[in-house]
């Protein structure tokens, strides 16, 4: 809970000069960066045309009220023993500068309009002088103007301009009508912000969301589309914005399509983003930045100042997968991101080298269903009423910025750029291309990019090398994709705090806690147990691609990105290789899988109809075998060894009882589904390092490669090693002690030669 200062908090400044509080800290990375030698592209301009009578006196005053109202629109920034600080005053005349156009023509007298407001965007803000803010009201006839507002971005973001547009036409038309328009303070102001932002990072209650940036950012960069032009000298100075307004009818499509599956319009536009950097720049994992307006507390919704925080999106593209499954992937992207939306990204950097935020978001998106508050604008109860003009480019911070905007005429896409990277036609192409990923993703959402005509039109500006070829995956059904509904459930963790790299081990029982504990509390154990939490679910008909990119999610819900070290038991190690495909087709590193007396599917359904039958009369005997030593040992009785399999053959055998809760739980449903598609499955060869471990009761001999089949599907590395067990207790305390003997100096040697 956001709670307000008590009014013991702050001090005069030393100069006399109002009171002094903490600032926040995008407030003071601002700062930073407005004495930096790239101190562009900190304004945020913003431009309205009126249509009515708004005198300059009614105008003036409704400024002043919110002045009077907000503290934050009566502070300044000033350095006090080294530390940025923000000082409110207690009272702060605003101006509102008048330019009289109507001796010119229409046309010349908007030129000149646009003009100005082009120098107003451009033109730095002193953050040492109250207020932090410029308006203009631009006189173009006796019933038409332009109100021009530029904030300095420490002061207000995209949220609080739509307040602040909303209370001016309210306090405009209440001084109209003869009232004062005076109000009284909020609730909740920006210093109070400030010190719950210091109080909750002081708490300890963001160390798992640290943790969580941390792991996943170390070693990211960030996407970067080629300019045409080098980037050497660039200082952000020269902007541009170009904008396209989208259909109504694919308006309407982007707002069904979500609704049907259960997205966002955040969502839709990160998947069609991802998609077009994808096909522009040809790398396989795309990663940007994204402004959030991090207001959950219900006490921020009405708070006017800068709260937006930045979050980094990581989001593989797979070109051989459906463009629904991308959504998804981006829908899983973004609410694992959001959950940990609430430290800070300047607290994340402080962890990272210096100039990652600009390496990381060299890409950043905005989504904002009303930002400038625009259809809360035309009330017939006023003389007058504003809509919202495209702003102009005050310079960037980012290389380009993406944004999808609801504006009075509908969903407007728009593209800021560093001018001095990009030519205009290099803008456009991608603004369109935004919009083919935006229509391609709503009009043929089961198929892959590489099948989808639509996109073919959007041509690569460079090639990357960690775009990967790949074999075409074979095609499953165009139902929706395997959901994830709760991965906290289905995600065990062991040494948490290890420095390794995770192991991931795939199954559908929690079976590997000797395995971990032998690998050493130094290596994170993640034990992904596929079964679905709200099964039994009819899977029938997926394919084990489908299934391997459910397990993909799973794992990128547990570790968003690599390094992967993968593994699985019997069927399960194979899912765990397609997954490892999946993830490097991603762009993902994978240094190794390991597959736990696994057979490669295929290998048994390949032979000739006769050596099938052979095998399986091998399999029979030695499963007769087996049920001897267990009848030898005390295991089972006499009953079981004999008269069951009799009374099996002959038909009399009672049919077995339907499957209990524990069967179900235990997820015996899933691993049938997944067994049947995997004897449908023929995996292609992949490059990819894999160790197999094979029990000593899998049998050998003819049929029975020593390889289990995997000789001609791994590409890789291909270490092979036995362990003296049995098929199903591969992970008692003895033979997991092997197995881990095995991995450590190899793991070592991987990660040391990685690290080098």
């Amino acid at each position: 809970m956001m709670t307000i200062r008590t009014g013991d908090e702050p001090v005069a400044h030393p100069g006399g000069k109002g009171q002094v509080f903490p600032c926040t800290l995008m407030q003071e990375r601002l700062w930073s960066r407005a004495r930096s030698n790239r101190p562009h592209g900190l304004n945020v301009a913003m431009r309205w045309l009126v249509s009515g009578r708004l005198t300059q006196d009614v105008a003036h005053r409704a400024l002043q009220a919110l002045v009077d109202r907000h503290e934050i629109l009566r502070t300044y920034l000033c350095e006090i023993d080294g530390v940025p600080k923000q000082v409110i005053l207690q009272r702060c005349p605003v101006k509102l500068r008048s330019i009289d156009l109507t001796a010119l023509g229409a046309e010349a007298a908007m030129a000149r309009a646009e003009e100005i407001a082009r120098g107003e965007a451009t033109d730095p803000i002193d953050l040492g002088e109250a207020p932090l803010f410029r308006a203009g009201l631009l006189r173009l006839a006796p019933d038409r103007s332009i109100l021009l507002i530029t904030f300095h971005a420490a002061i207000a973001d995209g949220w609080s301009i739509g307040l602040l547009l909303a209370e001016f036409l309210a306090t405009a038309t209440a001084i109209e009508g003869g009232a004062t328009g005076s109000a009284g303070e909020p609730e909740l102001q920006v210093a109070d912000y400030a010190l719950w932002e210091r109080e909750l990072l002081a708490s300890g209650a963001l160390e798992e969301s640290r943790r969580y940036w941390q792991g996943k950012l170390r070693g990211v960069v960030g996407t970067r589309v080629p300019g045409d032009h080098p980037p050497v000298g660039r200082g952000g100075s020269r902007g541009e914005i170009l904008s396209l307004l989208l259909p109504a009818e694919l308006s309407r499509s982007l707002d069904s399509f979500a609704s049907r599956h259960g997205f966002t319009l955040y969502t839709l536009a990160v998947a069609a983003l991802a998609l077009l950097l994808n096909r522009v720049t040809r790398e396989a994992k795309i990663v940007i930045g994204s402004q959030v307006a991090h207001r959950e507390e219900p006490s921020a919704e009405l708070l006017v100042g800068p709260t937006v925080n930045l979050i980094t999106l990581c989001l593989p593209v797979d070109s051989q997968a459906s463009l629904l499954t991308l959504a998804r992937l981006a829908a899983d992207e973004v609410q694992e991101s959001l959950l940990h939306q609430n430290l800070p990204f300047e607290s994340v950097l402080a962890s990272l080298p210096d100039g990652a935020d600009e390496s990381l978001h060299a890409v950043n998106l905005v989504v904002h269903r009303s930002y400038s508050g625009t259809t809360e604008t035309a009330q017939a109860r006023s003389s007058f009423n504003l809509v919202s003009l495209p702003s102009f480019s005050s310079g960037t911070q980012w290389d380009l910025t993406f944004f999808l905007i609801w504006r009075d005429e509908g969903w407007r896409l728009a593209i800021e750029a560093d001018s001095d990277l990009y030519e205009a036609s290099t803008v456009q192409a991608l603004l369109e291309g935004w919009r083919t990923c935006l229509e391609a993703l709503v009009s043929s959402p089961n198929l892959a990019p590489v099948d989808c005509p639509a996109l073919h039109s959007i041509t690569p500006r460079a090639a990357s090398a960690t775009t990967i070829e790949a074999p075409a995956l074979q095609v499953g059904s165009d139902r929706e994709p395997i959901p994830v509904h709760d991965p906290v459930r289905q995600v065990a963790c062991f040494h948490e705090d290890g420095s390794r790299t995770p192991m991931i081990a795939i199954n559908n029982r929690s079976v590997y806690y000797q395995l971990a504990r032998a690998l050493g509390a130094d290596r994170p154990f993640i034990d992904i147990q596929t079964y679905h939490p709200d099964g039994p679910l009819d899977l029938s008909g997926y394919s084990f691609d489908d299934f391997a990119t459910y397990a993909v999610r799973l794992i990128r819900w547990a570790r968003p990105t690599g390094p992967y070290l993968l593994g699985g038991h019997c069927v399960y190690g194979a899912l765990a290789f397609e997954a490892a495909r999946q993830l490097q087709r991603m762009g993902e590193k994978i240094e190794l899988v390991c597959l736990f007396d696994t057979w490669a599917p295929g290998y048994r359904e390949s032979m000739s109809p006769s050596n099938q039958k052979r095998r399986a009369r091998q399999l029979r005997t030695r499963h007769r075998l087996n049920r001897i030593e267990q009848y030898r040992k005390g295991e089972i009785g006499l009953k079981d060894l004999a008269w069951l399999p009799v009374l099996r053959r002959l038909g009399y055998q009672t049919p077995a009882a339907e499957p209990t809760e524990a069967d179900l739980f235990a997820g015996r449903w899933f691993d049938d589904h997944l067994r049947d598609a995997a004897a449908r499955h023929r995996p292609a060869p992949a490059t990819i390092d894999t160790v197999l471990f094979r029990s000593a009761e899998t049998l050998s001999g003819r049929l029975f490669d020593e390889r289990m089949g995997w000789g001609s599907i791994v590409a890789g590395k291909l270490y092979l090693t036995h362990v003296e067990s049995a098929h199903l207790d591969m992970f008692q305390e003895k033979p997991a002690a092997d197995i881990a003997s095995f991995l450590g100096p190899l793991l070592a040697g991987i990660e040391n030669t990685r690290g080098g």
